[in-house]
């Protein structure tokens, strides 16, 4: 990736179709800013509807021709995507710094997550594509092939800027199709530089196709591309606020979505659990990355004979924190710290820490007791580097008070029995279920499902490769008829 100038000299990340920069005259560009200073990193420009057609017509143009590349081919340049993730780890670490201001732990497991997932991928790509032969009522050759959908915009979010963004293009491009990528405002280059990078491991340029534009202008270019005549689907990974308007555009144009929303992921620590990992587990899980991720920790479910013991150890574990990292904007911070005092107004006790803004952009960790299950934190996301716990008697009330939100994403759930932990993965309405683990983990093989309020269809492995294919039936019938037809 490489930046362009605009006419008044600004660096700016370009659109870029086929390969090739789009220039823009300089009154569509807008700045990047980092939170922590205040000030401008570099610029993105706002793409016209015309630019939006321009990407799903170059998209489609390619996927006459790159549909037909062998799976083996595929899987070789999905690695090589995956080995250059890795060399180029130090750019893609200051771009996600600079533009979102995490923290660089949180960029380099980013960057280690994208080869991951790229390796992971190019492995069940195979399996993910295998049709079958079904037998006939009338006895004809019936068979069903695993077709690539045709050109999909993606739409990759901001808080996992690398390893989201390359999952699902990397998906996309395993199943056969053809990209445009709507990159985040807020991290125009990240986004950018993995584009390239997908055309330096060997995909044609049109294969990939980057498009972005400023917070206002963003629905316009969306529904741009998503209404074109060849775009065939749709992948968004971000709030449930805007996955209903991306849901609610798709639907009026007949394209199907892949979404992965927020949640407000509950753990549930029962009376046989192991107290102290359980405590470990929760503060890292609400903590990570100042709370900003759709499977944060933030609702702590416990059994009240044990309640006082757990709080002692989770405080312990929250204190050793130093930081909790930045929000991605200083907007960010403050609608977060709204929420938490929301919750205080509401009558909410901290157990632990405050809502004191440390920094610029920057919350401390902290843990509340009380909070009124009608408040905005009770009843979805905070975002924040926060978490409350809400007292149960028993599992069945632990199990009920999960299930009473709108989400669906992830949950876990901490006992010292395998039986048990089980038994209410089992009774959970969750995508996925983990067991003596933070609720902030996914298995690279998948599948990731957003369940409920948290999207539709899944992601990972094999499983995301899926979603970007439909079943084909070919039925052959001999051309000479046969005796009893």
């Amino acid at each position: 990736m490489s930046f362009s100038q605009d006419s008044e000299g600004r660096k700016i990340v370009p659109n870029t179709i086929s390969g090739e920069p789009i220039t823009l005259p300089a009154s569509s560009t807008f700045p990047i800013t980092s939170s922590k200073t205040g000030k401008p990193v570099h610029y993105g420009q706002t793409a016209s509807v015309d630019v939006a057609n321009r990407a799903v017509e170059a998209a489609a143009k390619t996927f006459k021709t790159y549909k037909t590349t062998p799976i083996h081919e595929r899987r070789r340049m999905i690695i090589r995507a995956g080995q250059l993730f890795a060399e180029k780890s130090a750019e893609f670490t200051r771009l996600q710094i600079e533009e979102t201001n995490c923290a660089e732990q949180w960029a380099t497991h980013n960057n280690v997550q994208a080869t991951t997932f790229c390796n992971d991928i190019a492995a069940a790509v195979a399996d993910a594509v295998v049709g079958e032969i079904r037998p006939s009522q009338f006895g004809f050759t019936n068979l069903v092939f695993k077709e690539p959908v045709g050109p999909v915009l993606i739409i990759p979010p901001w808080n996992a800027a690398v390893v989201l963004a390359v999952r699902g293009i990397a998906s996309a491009l395993a199943a056969g199709c053809t990209v445009v990528v709507k990159a985040s405002e807020l991290c125009p280059a990240t986004h950018s530089l993995i584009v390239s990078v997908f055309h330096e491991a060997g995909f044609p340029p049109g294969a990939l196709n980057l498009i972005m534009a400023d917070r206002p202008a963003g629905a316009e270019v969306t529904e741009a591309a998503i209404s074109h005549h060849a775009l065939r689907k749709v992948e968004f990974i971000g709030s449930a606020g805007v996955g209903r308007i991306i849901a609610s555009v798709a639907a009026k144009h007949l394209k199907p979505v892949l979404l992965e929303l927020g949640d407000q992921s509950p753990a549930i620590v029962l009376d046989d659990a192991d107290l102290p990992n359980a405590a470990k587990l929760c503060a890292r899980g609400a903590m990570m990355h100042h709370g900003q991720v759709c499977f944060s920790t933030e609702r702590i479910i416990v059994q009240s004979s044990i309640l006082e013991e757990f709080a002692r150890l989770l405080v312990e574990e929250v204190k050793g924190i130093p930081s909790a990292g930045s929000a991605v904007t200083n907007v960010g911070a403050e609608k977060a710290k709204a929420a938490i005092d929301g919750a205080v107004k509401d009558g909410a006790k901290f157990l632990y820490g405050s809502s004191d803004m440390t920094a610029s952009a920057t919350l401390p960790p902290s843990i509340l007791t009380n909070v009124d299950p009608k408040s905005a934190i009770s009843t979805g996301e905070a975002f924040a580097p926060t978490a409350f716990i809400v007292p149960v008697e028993n599992e069945e009330e632990a199990i009920e008070e999960a299930n009473s939100r709108l989400g669906g994403l992830s949950a876990s759930v901490f006992t010292g029995s395998y039986e048990r932990g089980l038994r209410v993965a089992r009774e959970l309405e969750f995508g996925q279920v983990q067991v003596n683990n933070m609720t902030l983990f996914a298995e690279p093989g998948g599948p990731v499902t957003g369940h409920k309020g948290s999207g539709w269809g899944s992601n990972n492995g094999k499983y995301g490769i899926q979603e970007f294919t439909f079943s084909k039936a070919v039925s052959l019938v001999p051309s000479t008829p046969q005796a009893g037809h």
